[in-house]
């Protein structure tokens, strides 16, 4: 309860729209803003785009995969791993915000995952709204 309190307390309450080659998603948790960056349930975001997801309870690890890309994220842990298969080099990411958990939702960095999923992400600050284009090759 109390990291809930922390984290809703560091959350804007502008509403915050977040749309995928120009439909808005629509998510159980809405998308906030925490320390600056645009936070989203992960199967609003990872589905939207184009990617599998996995979830291990036990571990609290996010795995999703696209494509030849995979990404690893952990629940309270600021490094995602991000993995090319043509390459094989295992590339480390520091985010601002790591992934949480709330109301049963796990809540990650929207642009952190849709760029490295091959993803545009654009910010208008006048709107509050995150607008992700997703690349041509998407049936991977």
């Amino acid at each position: 309860i109390i990291t809930l309190i922390s984290v809703n307390a560091h959350a804007e309450t502008k509403e915050v729209t977040v749309k995928v080659n120009d439909i808005k998603v629509v998510s159980p948790v809405p998308a906030q803003i925490v320390n600056d960056r645009t936070m989203l349930p992960m199967r609003s975001i990872f589905e939207r785009i184009g990617a599998n997801v996995t979830w291990m309870e036990a571990e609290k690890i996010i795995f999703a995969t696209k494509g030849s890309s995979l990404i690893t994220m952990q629940i309270d842990n600021n490094i995602m791993s991000v993995q090319h298969i043509e390459n094989d080099e295992v590339i480390k990411i520091e985010l601002d915000t790591p992934p949480f958990i709330v109301d049963g939702s796990t809540i990650v960095p929207v642009r952190a995952v849709a760029e490295s999923l091959g993803c545009s992400v654009e910010w208008d600050p006048q709107t509050y709204t995150v607008d992700i284009t997703t690349t041509s090759n998407d049936g991977e």
